[in-house]
């Protein structure tokens, strides 16, 4: 860790907190934000950073360094780092992709992790040949359209950008309004995920009494703060400028101090949701895939047992059982890791393999068709 990067312990009790006001740290974010498997890299530099790796991953890895994973585990990741930078050194590899490789995708099954991210890796081979919609990447983040009084809305991502921010925000307000309908279709069908906070937003007040959502989470705190808030602010701020970073983020990333502390937080999802103030009580189909990720995952959970929602489709992605992941820098070569800040227990396995659905779809089946179909799909008949 280098004061270049990261705030000073005069500035913050709290180690690994990005500095947006770092010079370093914004020249990296602009280089992140291009950065594939065939981006130049110099060897030396990521196996510096790599070295460097294991001591990160033992204090900011929420399942390492809670305990949650156990110790062979974590030697067996460690070991995966060092034969890394070990044939780096060896190979001088010119590019991100042949410098990293498939770790990424090694560290996830070593630690059960799917969240994990190196930036630049191969692309991931996990599930790979499962089907999933095909999700453009400049096409709007929400859309909704009314086919045959069947409310559809398509939800591609839970954040991409500050246009993304403004149009989820907006839709979320307009939630009244939707649950006009008595026949509602969300499409979560290759949704990246983001921050699931705007579909709670969305069904807050069509909450239905005696909700449970079932599992429980635990995470790291400052205070009252989530400790995933304030790196992935960190980095868009330095990037993109304040005016950027998720809104959501603004208003709740807490003002470092040298006093902070971090603690670990439990949330009992056993306990009774408070109902809205306008309780729905009609029908919902949630559609997901494989390409359903993270909070496109947790939005599909919530909306099954706060409204009832019948789901189908494939099975979701399998990336959810750890989250609020936060992005980590080093300096040499500006080695980028993902990591979270948060474990969630759904009381069944879920990493790696994804939620089940109540009834498959073929993916590929256009939205307009099972709006269509809605009774049909709804009821599980023939």
């Amino acid at each position: 860790m280098t004061d270049e990067l990261y705030l000073s312990p005069q500035r913050s009790g709290v180690p690994w907190l990005l500095d947006p006001a770092s010079s370093r740290v914004a020249e990296l974010a602009r280089a992140l934000k291009e950065r594939t498997p065939e981006t130049p890299c110099v060897a030396d530099a990521v196996a510096t950073d790599l070295a460097q790796l294991p001591e990160l991953l033992r204090q900011r890895h929420f399942g390492v360094a809670t305990g949650l994973i156990g110790v062979d585990k974590v030697a067996e990741a460690e070991r995966l780092i060092a034969a890394a930078e070990s044939r780096v050194r060896d190979s001088q590899p010119t590019t991100w992709g042949a410098a990293l490789g498939d770790l990424s995708d090694a560290l996830r099954i070593t630690l059960r992790d799917r969240h994990v991210l190196l930036l630049g890796s191969v692309e991931s081979r996990i599930r790979a040949e499962e089907a999933a919609a095909n999700v453009e990447d400049d096409a709007p983040a929400v859309e909704t359209t009314d086919v045959d009084g069947v409310l559809c809305i398509r939800l591609r991502r839970f954040w991409g950008g500050a246009e993304d921010d403004r149009q989820l925000w907006a839709w979320s307000a307009l939630s009244r309004e939707h649950f006009h309908h008595q026949r509602i279709i969300i499409d979560l069908r290759g949704n990246t995920g983001g921050n699931d906070a705007v579909m709670w937003e969305w069904m807050l007040p069509a909450v239905l009494p005696g909700t449970k959502v079932p599992g429980t989470a635990t995470g790291w705190y400052v205070g009252e703060t989530p400790l995933g808030i304030w790196n992935s602010a960190a980095l868009i701020e330095a990037r993109d400028g304040r005016d950027a970073v998720p809104t959501w983020h603004l208003r709740n990333r807490h003002r470092p101090t040298p006093q902070d502390e971090l603690i670990v937080r439990a949330e009992d999802g056993d306990e009774a949701v408070p109902p809205g103030d306008a309780p729905w009580h009609g029908r919902m189909l949630v559609l997901v895939d494989a390409g359903t990720r993270s909070s496109g995952e947790s939005s599909a959970w919530m909306l099954r047992h706060g409204l009832r929602a019948r789901v189908i489709g494939q099975p979701t992605a399998g990336m959810i059982e750890y989250g609020n992941n936060v992005p980590y820098l080093f300096p040499a070569s500006g080695l980028h890791i993902a990591m979270p800040t948060k474990r969630n227990d759904f009381g069944m396995p879920v990493e790696l393999v994804g939620f089940p659905v109540d009834a498959n779809l073929d993916p590929a089946t256009p939205i307009v068709e099972v709006a269509r179909d809605f009774d049909r799909l709804y009821s599980g008949g023939p």
